[in-house]
């Protein structure tokens, strides 16, 4: 008699945790769904579903994976920033002077809040390439990160058609007044600008340079200054 009841009361927890368990798998699949759509749903990202399906699903991917590693949504969505890094590049070449201009302030602004959490955030995200990045979900306020999905949104939006006619040579002259304007101050260390990578560079100044850089661009006409910045994407 007490086997028997020793069986019927393993079926019952048994059963029980079978249940318990199905609830919390059901919960856990319920809370990424939702995640997901919410993800899914914010300016710059919705638009690149839309326009970018493949890169889409890659970003998609990422970013239930980064959930499913216990981070959270926030810092899932800082994750897979990095990876729209080459299309940000590319539709800075074909958007419109505006979306080109706001998109590169938001940036400034970005720059200038990891600089004060530390010279290296800021370094990091100024030159992933060479540092590997860094996550603005994390390290920025949710105004910040707010701020750079709606600049994501419009250069997404103005940025569908072939790419915008450059004017290199105005692209130089440009590039020239700036260096003008810059040099009183910065002097020879400007060429760091060219050299990132370099080991003996000084991150804090390198960062600070890029910033006084950024904003002495955009002070030059709207044109004059988007026409720049595409030629220093193309390089």
């Amino acid at each position: 008699m007490r086997k028997a009841t020793f069986i019927v009361i393993t079926i019952i927890l048994g059963a029980i945790g079978y249940r318990l368990h199905s609830r919390s798998t059901d919960s856990y699949q319920l809370a990424q769904q939702q995640a997901l759509a919410q993800f899914a749903a914010l300016p710059g990202y919705r638009l690149l579903k839309q326009q970018e399906p493949q890169l889409w699903q890659e970003v998609r991917e990422s970013f239930l994976h980064s959930l499913a590693a216990g981070h959270s949504q926030q810092q899932a969505i800082g994750e897979v920033r990095g990876q729209l890094t080459e299309l940000v590049n590319l539709r800075i070449v074909k958007a419109d002077d505006r979306a080109v201009t706001d998109y590169i302030a938001v940036a400034v602004q970005e720059m200038q809040a990891l600089n004060s959490v530390s010279a290296e955030s800021c370094y990091r995200f100024l030159y992933p390439q060479v540092s590997g990045g860094v996550n603005i979900g994390t390290l920025l306020s949710s105004q910040m990160n707010q701020a750079d999905q709606q600049a994501l949104e419009q250069l997404f939006l103005h940025s569908l058609g072939s790419d915008r006619t450059r004017d290199i040579k105005a692209a130089h002259n440009a590039l020239n007044e700036v260096v003008k304007r810059l040099y009183p101050h910065w002097g020879n260390q400007l060429q760091q600008l060219n050299q990132p990578e370099d080991l003996a560079t000084d991150h804090q100044k390198l960062c600070v340079m890029s910033i006084d850089l950024y904003r002495t661009i955009l002070k030059l006409p709207q044109p004059e200054a988007a026409n720049l910045i595409r030629q220093m994407v193309v390089g």
